[in-house]
């Protein structure tokens, strides 16, 4: 055989791999989005790689495994659907909400009050993404950039035979709330706007918040609108008595170093939105439809 011909030959073979691997990365063809160069070298390097570094929170609403080996929580599953695009795995290390922010010597309250001062967590530089809800605020986009997700609202949980028909009925009772968290933010400002007062019993996981409500050990509570629903679901004798909060965007946390890898999440995201990959999860985890979540965050407010 002429060296022409092999070489013709050995490059047809080259080039018929190149293309079958990515094939066999379907993250690559997905409908309508439009990967550039740098971003489809990343997702080729991601998927050689083999797996993603994943920080979160044991939760209902974000990741929960079950005794069967099952996982769940809407989190989960969204990012679940990107992975197996992308043909990896993900490596999961639990941690707590307050470890999202932390690091040593520094001061997160003078990061929420001071505009010129920030850090970057110690977390989030040893891993590729927070898995959870977070609100995006100010100061947290100073810690680190946000994968916007889903639109949410801050809601006031009760017992339905104990609903609070305004503010005022929220002065000298009990409310249970993690601290360092959006909710806890709304608050305070609802009690200095108002000039009232209610005490607080600060657990270290949201879930214990809902259960705490409905045991009668709390007065009331506050969740992002998405994880109200789960409050709602797991304890028939809660509701939802009214929104407290603006409207807001919730996402996962990206180093803002990693600029590259939260564009292609962007875009995933919107892919996930218009092929109703958010429409499937959301209905799996909170029970009802995006559309019909999307109704409530426009409830009225209470009364002053």
């Amino acid at each position: 055989m002429k060296p022409s011909l092999v070489f013709v030959g050995l490059l047809y073979l080259w080039a018929f791999t190149c293309a079958a691997s990515e094939v066999d990365i379907p993250l690559l063809s997905l409908k309508g989005v439009s990967w550039t160069s740098d971003e489809l070298a990343y997702i080729k390097e991601l998927n050689r790689k083999g797996s993603i570094n994943i920080a979160t929170k044991t939760s209902t609403a974000v990741y929960l495994p079950h005794k069967d080996g099952s996982i769940s929580g809407f989190h989960y599953n969204v990012l679940k659907e990107f992975a197996d695009l992308a043909k990896i795995d993900i490596d999961f290390q639990l941690v707590t909400w307050n470890d999202y922010f932390y690091k040593k010597g520094e001061d997160l309250e003078k990061v929420k009050i001071d505009p010129s001062y920030s850090y970057v967590p110690t977390l989030i530089e040893n891993v590729d993404l927070y898995l959870d809800g977070i609100t995006v605020l100010p100061w947290r986009e100073k810690l680190f950039d946000i994968v916007k997700i889903v639109p949410s609202r801050a809601m006031l949980i009760s017992r339905i035979d104990n609903i609070p028909e305004q503010i005022s009925d929220l002065n000298n009772k009990i409310c249970v709330m993690v601290i360092n968290t959006s909710m806890e933010q709304t608050l305070e400002k609802i009690k200095s706007a108002n000039h009232i007062d209610f005490t607080y019993i600060n657990p270290d996981n949201f879930d214990a918040m809902d259960k705490m409500v409905s045991e009668g050990k709390a007065d009331f509570t506050v969740y992002d609108s998405d994880r109200a629903y789960v409050a709602l679901e797991k304890y028939k004798n809660l509701t939802i008595a009214w929104p407290v909060g603006e409207l807001e965007i919730m996402g996962w946390a990206i180093n803002k170093n990693n600029k590259l890898f939260k564009g292609i999440l962007d875009k995933y995201i919107k892919y996930a939105q218009e092929s109703a990959i958010l429409d499937k999860y959301w209905k799996q985890a909170y029970g009802v439809t995006f559309v019909e979540y999307l109704k409530v965050l426009n409830l009225g407010e209470a009364k002053n």
